[in-house]
């Protein structure tokens, strides 16, 4: 959430710099708007530089991470500890998971034919003819 206020926050501050600059220029009072702009440039500086840097301790980060993790698989086949990596989903899974879609599709089409059914029968019993022609 914080970081959806500082978007919002960043953006109503670079609007409010903006007209300030546009009023400014408007008046011809070079003050504001040199002022003005020079905080608007100072800010989008300050956010690109604050990106770069992000950005290049993410590498180093992954770098790092991507070292230790192979690091650790090289000290495990010294020691001789093997994963044996076993596939969480089966066939069998995917086909159990596949019937049981089909059966409730299944189901849900026989109640919505009864229901259909039903409301023929209280239909025609009610002694109105039923309407053929609807599409």
């Amino acid at each position: 959430m914080r970081h959806h206020l500082v978007t919002a926050a960043g953006a109503v501050v670079g609007l409010v710099l903006a007209a300030l600059v546009i009023v400014g220029v408007a008046q011809e009072v070079w003050t504001i708007a040199a002022t003005a702009g020079s905080v608007l440039a100072l800010g989008i500086l300050v956010v690109q530089l604050d990106t770069w840097r992000r950005t290049r301790s993410l590498r180093a980060f992954v770098k790092t991470e991507i070292r230790r993790t192979a690091g650790r698989e090289a000290e495990n086949a010294q020691v001789g500890l093997t994963y044996a990596r076993a596939s969480s989903v089966t066939e069998d899974d995917v086909m159990g998971a596949v019937r049981l879609m089909q059966a409730q599709y299944t189901g849900r089409l026989d109640r919505m034919q009864r229901a259909l059914d039903d409301a023929l029968d209280r239909l025609s019993a009610a002694g109105a003819p039923p309407d053929t022609d609807r599409r």
